[in-house]
């Protein structure tokens, strides 16, 4: 029977034909090197023969080996490039196994956000259930198993490459955001060196062509509503046209918020972290003096789970738009927000209305809706053009304006 030498050039085919260990052996595993990248081994167990790479190196006077990974999954070329690669790092005096347990000994992303930014977040009042549902949905899949200085500029690209392909540029620049503040706070806190997410520019939002609802969309998606088999997501929906709250805002809204004789509702909870009171129409009033109130549960919309808001609407809006025969393109339960907004301003509404109605902290988020208030300045132009046209066509005679005085100037005010 002819011995496996321990010595020889590795090859897959070699190492899958390598015997396990014997159960007898007085090692653990059997070890064999690779004649090709020196250090380089493969160690094979008892029992099943399970096969794994490693690097054997001395650096610093110091023997010490690095775990490289388990074949098939690493085959033989892997192993060799990830072993060139680690050699080189030692040729420049860096110590991979040592960067692997100090890796090993910082913080995720994730860690960092739940153990440190979010309580952050917690104290400082602002609407922070948003950034945790983005940071969980959108930014932990993608880093959140990686250190911190792990997150370079070109993997952050890649990110907007990807969330774009099934995102709005507005909330992909709301994650980015969320990232750039995530990585600032931590910079300033000295938890890491570099921030890479600050070189990253947003991406340019096209908010002309934000989505709005006709009004013949309107009656038709209140119809569906009405017709919808979950009784409070219809209602809900409804509710979210007639206020234009923010889902979130709406959700959370609880009966002792809600003033029947003032016809008010209480918003303690907002996006930018400031409470306000909003004034309802007589058809949100209507609408809650309709909703029945569940025993047990203080929310206006309460979900299924006991003394839970109403949970994920998202679902039940997409089957009233098919149920509507509403295009579903562009279109998500925020677009009834933007479609209050568009109907303020085409009704004679100004940006300081919007601004006021939606909750606008600051009145440059209001003018994303500018163009639509350009639309009807236009027309209120052309009516001025109308009055002075009426007037030069008269046929009743106008008295002349009268002329200054010598020394006298006219200023239009």
């Amino acid at each position: 029977m002819n011995e496996t030498p321990t010595r020889f050039k590795f090859t897959n085919r070699r190492i899958a034909d390598l015997p396990p260990n014997p159960d007898d052996a007085r090692s653990t595993e059997a070890e064999y090197s690779d004649t090709d990248v020196t250090g380089l081994r493969c160690l094979v167990g008892k029992g099943e023969g399970r096969r794994k790479f490693l690097l054997r190196y001395q650096i610093h006077g110091r023997k010490r080996a690095i775990a490289l990974g388990h074949y098939p999954a690493l085959d033989v070329s892997a192993a060799r490039k990830l072993a060139l690669d680690y050699k080189r790092k030692i040729a420049e005096g860096v110590d991979p196994q040592q960067a692997k347990e100090d890796k090993r000994n910082q913080k995720t992303l994730s860690n960092l956000f739940q153990e440190d930014y979010l309580p952050y977040l917690q104290s400082r009042n602002r609407s922070w259930k948003t950034d945790e549902h983005r940071f969980r949905n959108h930014l932990r899949p993608i880093f959140g198993n990686l250190i911190p200085e792990e997150i370079t500029v070109t993997r952050i690209q890649n990110m907007q490459q990807m969330l774009l392909k099934r995102l709005t540029p507005a909330t992909c620049n709301r994650i980015l955001a969320l990232l750039k503040a995530i990585m600032t706070w931590a910079a300033r806190a000295g938890l890491i060196k570099d921030n890479p997410a600050a070189l990253v520019s947003l991406l340019r939002e096209n908010n002309r062509r934000e989505r709005y609802f006709t009004p013949d969309e309107i009656r038709r998606l209140f119809r569906a509503a009405d017709q919808h088999e979950s009784f409070y997501t219809g209602q809900y929906v409804k509710m979210l046209l007639l206020t234009g709250l923010r889902r979130a805002e709406l959700a959370r809204a609880k009966w002792q918020h809600y003033n029947k004789e003032d016809k008010t509702l209480y918003i303690p909870h907002t996006k930018n972290g400031h409470s306000r009171v909003l004034h309802l129409n007589h058809m949100a009033v209507e609408l809650l003096n309709y909703l029945p109130v569940t025993e047990g549960n203080p929310y206006l919309f309460p979900g299924k789970r006991q003394g839970q808001p109403l949970q994920n609407p998202t679902k039940g809006f997409q089957r009233m738009l098919a149920r509507a025969g509403i295009d579903k393109e562009g279109v998500c339960l925020h677009t009834c927000r933007h479609s209050v907004a568009a109907l303020i301003v085409s009704n004679g509404g100004t940006l300081f209305d919007v601004q006021s109605q939606l909750g606008h902290r600051s009145s440059q988020t209001s003018l994303r809706y500018a163009h639509l208030h350009n639309t009807r300045m236009q027309q209120t132009s052309q009516k001025i053009a109308n009055c002075i046209h009426d007037a030069l066509t008269s046929s009743v005679p106008s008295k002349p304006l009268p002329q200054p005085e010598e020394g006298e100037w006219v200023q239009a005010s």
